[in-house]
């Protein structure tokens, strides 16, 4: 059976974005034609692009040109670009990786239907929400409806990982503290039982040690997102800023979340293990995620070449692959 479902994403690697499509369809929707919901910041895809994809791939993908701006209430000297003194950002994230703050609104608001950044209206209709990234890798046949797993779950995901690295605590910082406050603003205690440890003893550690799902192929049971204080919890998010601030990350904000209200853990597909999934492709490109306004701050003939040469090389590492 089919389900009022749709399936969306940000994207901003224009080189990766078609083979994304491809393999999606190709291994996996082309048998249900779930709708495709392509976001993206400033003018990076032309019509011509668009009517190869829906001619070529599916007429139900769909392209939507979304504002962003950072919200008034954060000053642009608070965002997480300016703390070098933290590692990972005097390391790696300069002040051009704004774009990814502004991913980091998008992708934890699950329900802001049609505001600035936000997912479009278009998708407020449908019951589950599937996210992926535009180099989510759907590598082999999946021979059943992901989607399925929604129907007894709130949440589902691809994958699941418990991986805590310097750089993972470098883009945290401030989260446990927020979440216990959040905590003991509402009068909440959290239902899975090793975050519910981890709050009676205050062990910071704990929090960082869940498994947390993929991220970039997630899929939400909005329905049962909406029975709990799901809008009260993106509200409180959103009023704090940290995805600004400190880049928290949608999987561990939303991942609080479900482990605070739902009684089930997330669904884990695992598709990385079976070989069905993978969240990038063995290229570089994948590394490579523009900022915004970007293309603006390249001549038309940089731009343009800079864009022939990632294809020139995307196309060399494919052929070397095939020889093998």
């Amino acid at each position: 059976m089919r389900h009022n479902a749709a399936i969306y994403l940000l994207s901003s690697r224009v080189l990766l974005l078609e083979q994304c499509l491809r393999n999606l369809h190709k291994n996996w929707n082309h048998k249900y034609e779930y709708p495709i919901h392509v976001h993206y910041f400033d003018d990076i895809y032309q019509d011509n692009f668009i009517e190869k994809i829906n001619n070529t791939i599916s007429k139900k993908i769909f392209f939507h040109k979304i504002d962003y701006k950072i919200p008034d209430h954060i000053d642009e000297k608070e965002l997480f670009y300016n703390k070098t003194h933290i590692p990972y950002v005097k390391k790696s994230f300069p002040k051009e990786r704004l774009g990814y703050l502004h991913g980091e609104r998008f992708w934890l608001n699950l329900t802001s239907y049609g505001k600035i950044g936000c997912i479009v209206k278009d998708l407020e209709k449908y019951d589950y929400l599937m996210r992926i990234d535009d180099d989510s890798n759907f590598k082999n046949k999946i021979d059943f409806d992901l989607f399925d797993a929604l129907r007894d779950n709130p949440f589902a995901t691809a994958y699941m990982y418990n991986r805590y690295t310097d750089r993972v605590r470098d883009t945290r910082l401030g989260l446990w503290d927020f979440y216990k406050n959040y905590l003991k603003k509402f009068n909440y205690s959290p239902k899975n039982s090793i975050l519910r440890k981890a709050v009676s003893e205050d062990n910071e550690l704990m929090m960082h040690k869940l498994y947390w799902t993929a991220g970039n192929c997630n899929l939400y049971n909005i329905l049962e997102f909406k029975k709990k204080p799901w809008e009260e919890y993106q509200n409180e998010l959103n009023n704090f800023g940290g995805h600004y601030k400190n880049r928290w990350g949608d999987l561990e904000t939303i991942g609080l979340f479900c482990y605070t209200h739902f009684d089930k853990e997330p669904y884990n597909y695992d598709l990385k293990e079976k070989g069905l999934y993978d969240d990038k492709f063995p290229t570089f490109l994948s590394a490579y995620a523009p900022g915004v306004g970007e293309h603006k701050k390249l001549n038309v003939h940089n731009f343009f070449l800079k864009r022939w040469l990632y294809s020139l090389f995307y196309f060399i590492q494919n052929f070397l692959k095939k020889r093998k």
